[in-house]
């Protein structure tokens, strides 16, 4: 069966390792000349580690990622520790750790599972047709392709889902993400730590932890704002421009800021789909961002992206038909990462509108209460 795979970032790798674990051999075209990712740390939540691990990727993850104890809720202002959420028996509670890594490494470990040769660089859909028999996909070389099927993991702004689903442009969420990677050494021993630390304020929260062992430490800080002007979703900013919103915060989140290097600090607007009642179209289905992006505010994008892939090359083992497939692929996963997506945009307006002083003891509407970490791809029943 000829397999397309149009994107390749974390879910389409993921899905092409898991498809050739199935027997199959899919194909990536990715539209960029080389694979990258700016610089930035990603946390894995264990429903996605229990994925990574069963494409053979255990050695590497135990090998390169840190397991956090805790993840750690700071009062913004006064530097107050309000709540400690204990990761210590994640493993024997779910089966895997949580992991947490450089983004680059997470992708390059994909690379060389799934093959560099087996990947199409600078191949940027610009049209395609799906029909019952199969996916024609013209690209913007002037070449062409025949397949009988075709996953569509082409982000946010999928050509895919504009052609064949939704052509409703992306709106913006009015919440902005600033990302850095800090040189540990420019910072205090608590910021290397086996903890995920998050600071909040109404409005806004800065979350840092260490990648790389403890040569780095990665920032995310999300804001919010009425307007996104920038032409690309993913822009340089001032040091400057992001210590505005944090005027007044305690001094860990003071030492963040002054240690990012002066060019080395990123912004990119969030911006949000509606949620699709399908992502079958012909003998194409969407996968990742291209079905369901969503807010950071849970961090499981990447980790909902990891699902999808997995579940898809369980998917074709079952089934006796390409249609069977993308069939049970789609209704095994799509109620779960419907839930994720919402759960994840209201994540924003719950972490960001409260009080911090309301965290002291009050426990919180979390990855653990919402059942999120207990879901394994490898195991849950498929939908046949």
């Amino acid at each position: 069966m000829n397999i397309a795979i149009i994107g390749g970032g974390i879910g389409g790798l993921t899905a092409g390792i898991a498809l050739q674990k199935a027997g199959f051999a899919p194909r990536i075209f990715e539209r960029a000349p080389e694979f990258g990712e700016v610089g930035a740390g990603i946390s894995m939540s264990p429903n996605a580690t229990l994925g990574l691990e069963s494409l053979g990727f255990a050695d590497f993850l135990n090998g390169h990622a840190n397991e956090p104890l805790e993840q750690r809720l700071y009062h913004g202002e006064t530097g107050e520790l309000l709540q400690a959420i204990d990761r210590r028996d994640c493993r024997d509670t779910y089966k895997a750790a949580y992991c947490q890594l450089h983004r680059a490494d997470l992708l390059n470990m994909l690379i060389d599972g799934f093959g560099r040769e087996n990947c199409a660089m600078v191949k940027s859909l610009t049209a395609i047709e799906s029909g019952d028999d199969g996916v024609t996909l013209t690209f913007e070389d002037g070449t062409s392709e025949r397949v009988d099927v075709a996953i569509a993991a082409d982000g946010l702004r999928s050509v895919v889902r504009d052609s064949l689903f939704d052509n409703e442009p992306p709106e913006f969420s009015g919440h902005v993400a600033w990302r850095a990677l800090v040189p540990a050494e420019k910072l205090s021993a608590l910021s290397v730590d086996r903890f995920n630390i998050n600071h909040l304020g109404t409005g806004r929260n800065i979350v840092s932890y260490p990648v790389r062992g403890t040569q780095l430490v990665n920032i995310v800080a999300l804001t919010k704002a009425d307007e996104w002007a920038e032409e690309s979703w993913n822009a340089k900013a001032e040091k400057s421009e992001l210590a505005q919103h944090y005027e007044g915060w305690a001094d860990y989140v003071q030492d963040l800021l002054e240690a990012i290097p002066g060019d080395e600090l990123y912004r990119w607007g969030l911006f949000v789909r509606k949620p699709l009642d399908t992502w079958i179209s012909g003998r194409t289905a969407l996968l990742g961002d291209a079905a369901h992006p969503m807010l950071p505010y849970m961090g499981q994008g990447a980790s909902c992206a990891i699902e999808d892939g997995v579940i898809l090359g369980r998917a074709f083992t079952a089934a006796n038909t390409p249609d069977e497939a993308l069939k049970i692929y789609r209704d095994t996963r799509i109620e779960r990462a419907s839930l994720l997506q919402r759960e994840s945009n209201l994540g924003g307006e719950r972490l960001q509108a409260i009080n911090p002083d309301a965290f002291r003891d009050t426990p919180i509407k979390n990855e653990d209460s919402l059942g999120i970490f207990a879901y394994d791809p490898v195991t849950v029943p498929l939908v046949v």
